[in-house]
């Protein structure tokens, strides 16, 4: 299904805000941030020499700055490593983890006591092809350790123990690193998927969207390490219902139903169990089912009682639930399920387009049909022009053939991707293919 004209021109909007240049200005320098890139000191009151020009690592670097009489200084905010909208308010809610400090101030040493180094907060893709492999390499390992983190940890809780949280604490520092390292290495695992396993694959794949969601919205490095907490834990309560009810292919009855959103408090009670568990996952789990119009569950709250995080949750919850085979629901393409979360008044509707801007039209990971009538797999963005990904083609729908697997950059093609499609229309195994373009031995 082809998207409206008003989803597209938000995306557009949106690519091209997120990517605009910025050019050399000179800010006051209480206005100065971690992860701006300083140029020259204009107006001090003392004699501090810039060594260097480069980023701001650490808040000792930049506490030491503007306590040496600096008064203005000059920042290329093209070279910077901040989101728009914490330029634009000069005072952002993060902290960027940048390459080794090239700013010292009165040889300030780079080793000064400050808090430990923490991610930087925009969201990068490995452009070269064998370093896009090796990332796609890495991200595999990951997935599959994340898998048998969370089935463990589920395990343990169906034996009726408590396990051990750290485990899921380093797991989602581990998707973190992975997520800034390369944004589309550990997307594009995310359309892979195996009904059997869909628990714990739907709570890594709501950690790693909740991860690229909040980080591309310039949450504090806290926010994005709890959010991605919550998604590995937001269903958690669901390892406690009956299998057979999860298993079911039958059409589900009131009592059913009631049983299904129990999972809500049962969540709650084992994440309290749990030591030391952040506020927003307990939040995130108890309101990710609430909607904006009141029509969710368990205690139909509104739009002014529900948290931006646990909105968030709701829609990477049901984006991620579409495009999963389940026991009693098939799957639509990725581009059918931004289209419904467009479409859906009981979802916070900026949010919604937030997350289409953090993803993309067509995401990496989606099958997608050409207008040259081959089939390919999305494997990278292209931020400037989101209609035009880069597509690993295999196969031919005119033929019905595979082919010689060919890379192609639609930015710099005559094709384009007419729609997304499903792997069951034409009996494929996405896995197979996927780990034969991507993943060779």
């Amino acid at each position: 299904m082809g998207y409206s004209l008003k989803l597209t021109n938000q995306l557009h909007y949106g690519y091209s805000r997120f990517n605009s240049i910025y050019m050399i200005k000179t800010i006051s320098i209480s206005e100065l941030t971690i992860g701006m890139y300083v140029e020259n000191v204009v107006k001090q009151k003392g004699n501090v020499r810039i060594k260097s020009r480069g980023l701001i690592k650490t808040t000792a670097i930049l506490d030491s700055l503007k306590s040496k009489g600096i008064l203005e200084i000059e920042v290329d905010f093209d070279k910077s490593k901040i989101v728009e909208h914490a330029l634009a308010a000069r005072e952002p809610h993060f902290e960027n983890h940048i390459a080794d400090p090239t700013v010292n101030a009165n040889n300030v040493s780079s080793n000064a006591t400050t808090a430990s180094p923490i991610k930087e907060y925009k969201l990068t893709s490995i452009v070269h092809t064998g370093q896009h492999q090796k990332a796609l390499q890495d991200a595999d390992k990951l997935y599959v350790q994340a898998k048998n983190v969370q089935k463990d940890f589920v395990a343990k809780l169906r034996s009726g123990s408590t396990p051990n949280i750290e485990h899921l604490s380093k797991l989602a520092q581990d998707i973190i690193d992975s997520v800034f390292d390369n944004v589309d290495a550990l997307s594009c695992l995310l359309m892979l998927k195996d009904s059997s396993e869909y628990l714990a694959e739907h709570a890594i794949n709501c950690a790693i969207l909740l991860t690229m969601f909040a980080s591309s919205r310039g949450m504090s490095q806290a926010e994005i390490e709890d959010l991605t907490m919550a998604g590995l834990l937001m269903d958690i309560g669901m390892a406690s219902l009956p299998r057979d009810l999860l298993n079911t292919t039958a059409e589900l009855n009131e009592t059913d139903w009631a049983i299904m959103r129990s999972h809500v408090d049962i969540g709650i009670e084992i994440a309290q169990r749990l030591s030391d568990t952040p506020p927003i996952v307990l939040d995130v789990i108890a309101n990710h089912h609430e909607r904006v119009d009141g029509s969710g569950y368990p205690k139909a709250k509104t739009l002014s009682e529900i948290s931006v995080y646990s909105q968030m949750a709701a829609i990477v919850d049901c984006y991620d639930a579409m495009i999963s085979n389940r026991h009693h629901q098939c799957s639509v393409t990725a581009t059918e399920a931004l289209h419904q979360l467009e479409s859906d008044e009981t979802l916070n509707s900026d949010l919604v387009n937030e997350f289409i801007n953090t993803i993309g039209l067509h995401p990496v990971g989606s099958l997608v049909q050409l207008q040259s009538q081959q089939l390919g797999i999305v494997s990278q963005r292209n931020s400037k022009q989101p209609l035009n990904p880069i597509v690993m083609i295999f196969y031919s729908m005119q033929t019905q053939l595979h082919t010689a697997v060919h890379r192609v950059d639609l930015n710099q093609s005559d094709d384009y991707i007419l729609t997304g499609v499903r792997p069951e229309e034409f009996s494929m195994n996405l896995d197979k293919f996927f780990k034969r373009i991507f993943l060779p031995q």
